[in-house]
């Protein structure tokens, strides 16, 4: 039988959030629940009572009234109908400036210059009450989308809180997002003002950003404001407004707090837009209830704007937390920089990428004691997670897995549960998620189709420009009606952990940043030599990731004489994440009759899965083709 690597204690599960959460429940409803599995079920059963508990146990002020908490649930578009606490308005930067106290820092900040800063609570009000004031002399309203070309920094976060706090829609791209990457997620959304970096450090080099702003605002014919964060203009703004009393602009439950974006396979990326409310109660049930983050900890999570990782770190500060940021290569300088931050720092909750775990094995870590270990962007090995309990054999490790889509985690950590290698703890409350098998019946013990049986409040109100929600229902419920398909293929085992299989789809992760693979072909297809190509990302038995591409070349073309320019024209027009790891040249890209290219088959030919279950020939317009990448596959042995 397997055994556990960590059990929780007595003082641990009592001091926790989900314990004191569990019996407010079971008061204010008379409940009694005997383990976390039957208040689970209780959670999915009565799902409205349950989201009424988040909103009344932690305090969320609101103007107005609602009726019950979901309405609009019934018919075909049920996940699209929801609404939830019709009636009600409310602001989220206000919930975070309730938690401003004297005695502790608001932000600390560090990066690989070894810069380390604490921003107080004082100074956080100030710089947003100065920028709030600055964006309404500029005209900046309820409604109008802000857009940031920017690191994760200090400033970063008072722009957002100024933002957020006038009722305005935030949405940020990393500066290492190549320039077409960024123009076809911003100018999708008009945005109003851009905030932008026009250079950053990363790794020890530093990178310019100026062509992007002149390309910005070339292309986006909306743009009124546009500052330079590291100009004398931005500066100034603080020279010329003097700190007053914040001021918040209650929004409707369902008001759009930020727009993210999806990797665009097919496309240019889908902009996806949530909601006020719908984020504020999920990230305290996620951060409070799951990660157990609370009033007077250090969380940090490693991640850039770029990923939706920032926004959910971000929520920290709702639940009292220090948000401490690292901005910069995590490697850098042997990743001495990192760790030296993390323990000045006091880090107590630290998060991210399962890759970064995977790759620091060998990494020796002195004088550290987290809390908790958080990981998310791909499943966390086995393996990684022993290595983790034996450099910090206190810390309650939590792999966590959701998406952009939710800008959550819904299978997440447990205070009461111990902790199995390779396992996610649970599905979180309010989450109803199920596994099934081809023929749509729920499984466990087997792997099966990771579906989402209810409506959650943070799933998205839509995507921006999507009148119709034609893509919405494209994208999360054209498989199977009534329920929300999320693209991963899981195993929900006896006790109620979760193992994640993979992505079921063709979508390329890398560090938690999804890329599309039609981000890939917009590139390598348009380059002299190159006749067609296929790419895919494939994770071998000790968790590493490789994405590997496949190109048809032209005739008399050598794949040597042109991999340096495919990966400088991925570098420059979208980011060094988009370069393979691996390339192959091929005389053939597979197809279907349709005319699709064949990149899951291809994935799970170098997954190790015999060619007979990757792929039906019968729907291929070339079959011949698969010998070569059967051959190719078996002489990497990649998945060995």
């Amino acid at each position: 039988m397997k055994k556990p690597i960590w059990i929780p204690s007595e003082q641990y599960i009592k001091s926790s959030i989900l314990y004191s959460f569990q019996h407010y429940v079971e008061q204010a409803y008379n409940r009694c629940f005997l383990d976390y599995t039957a208040f689970y079920q209780w959670s999915i059963a009565r799902s409205e009572d349950f989201w009424q508990a988040i909103l009344t146990y932690f305090n969320i002020d609101f103007l107005g009234t609602y009726e019950q908490a979901l309405t609009e649930e019934k018919g075909s578009d049920t996940f699209i109908a929801a609404r939830w606490f019709d009636g009600i308005s409310l602001s989220y930067a206000e919930h975070i400036f309730k938690q401003a106290h004297p005695k502790r820092p608001a932000l600390k900040y560090g990066s690989e210059t070894n810069e380390y800063v604490e921003v107080s609570w004082q100074e956080l009000t100030d710089k947003v009450s100065v920028l709030q004031q600055f964006l309404v002399e500029k005209g900046v309203k309820k409604g109008d989308r802000v857009v940031g070309v920017l690191n994760n920094t200090a400033e970063t976060i008072v722009l957002f809180l100024a933002v957020n706090s006038l009722g305005a829609i935030w949405s940020c791209c990393s500066p290492d997002f190549g320039d077409k990457s960024i123009l076809d997620r911003f100018s999708q959304i008009e945005p109003k003002v851009l905030f932008i970096e026009t250079s950053y450090q990363y790794n020890g080099k530093t990178f310019s950003k100026k062509e992007t702003l002149k390309q910005l605002q070339k292309d986006i014919k909306t743009l009124e404001v546009v500052v330079d964060v590291h100009s004398f203009d931005f500066e100034r703004i603080f020279l010329d407004y003097n700190p007053t009393a914040l001021k918040f602009t209650k929004v409707p439950f369902s008001h759009p707090i930020w727009i993210l974006y999806s990797s665009g396979t097919t496309g240019k990326p889908k902009a996806i837009t949530h909601s006020t409310g719908g984020n504020l109660l999920e990230h305290y049930k996620a951060l409070a209830i799951h990660q157990n983050v609370q009033v007077g900890d250090n969380f940090l999570w490693y991640t850039t704007t770029g990923w939706m990782m920032w926004n959910y770190a971000l929520s920290a500060l709702l639940c009292g937390a220090t948000l401490c940021l690292f901005d910069g290569a995590i490697h850098y300088h042997d990743h001495t920089d990192f760790w030296n931050f993390v323990k000045r720092a006091d880090v107590q909750h630290l998060g991210g990428g399962a890759a970064y775990f995977s790759a620091i094995h060998d990494l020796e870590i002195k004088d550290y004691q987290p809390k908790v270990i958080g990981s998310t962007g791909s499943p966390l090995p086995a393996a990684t997670f022993e290595n983790l309990q034996q450099k910090f054999p206190d810390a309650h490790i939590i792999s966590l897995s959701g998406g952009t889509d939710v800008c959550s985690a819904f299978l997440s950590g447990c205070a009461y549960l111990p902790v199995y290698a390779g396992e996610i703890q649970c599905r979180t409350l309010g989450s109803d998620i199920v596994a099934l098998n081809d023929e749509g019946e729920e499984v466990y013990n087997e792997v099966g189709e990771l579906v989402i049986k209810q409506p959650m409040p943070s799933m998205p109100l839509y995507f921006w420009g999507d009148e119709k929600n034609e893509k919405y229902k494209e994208s999360y419920f054209s498989a199977q009606a009534g329920v929300w398909r999320h693209g991963d293929w899981i195993l929900i085992n006896d006790r109620g952990g979760v193992v994640i299989y993979g992505r079921s789809d063709a979508t390329l992760n890398r560090g938690g940043v999804r890329i599309g693979t039609a981000e890939i072909y917009n590139v390598v297809n348009t380059l002299d030599g190159i006749q067609d190509s296929l790419v895919i990302a494939v994770d071998n038995q000790k968790g590493e990731s490789k994405m590997i591409l496949f190109v048809q070349l032209e005739s008399g073309q050598l794949l040597d004489t042109i991999v340096h320019t495919i990966k400088s024209e991925l570098r420059k027009q979208y980011s060094p994440r988009h370069i393979p790891d691996l390339f192959y040249a091929v005389k053939d890209i597979p197809y279907t009759l349709s005319g699709k290219k064949l990149e899951i088959p291809i994935r799970k030919i170098f997954s190790g899965y015999p060619v007979e279950k990757a792929v039906s020939k019968d729907i291929m317009r070339n079959p011949e083709c698969l010998a070569a990448y059967v051959e190719l596959s078996n002489m990497a042995g990649y998945y060995t």
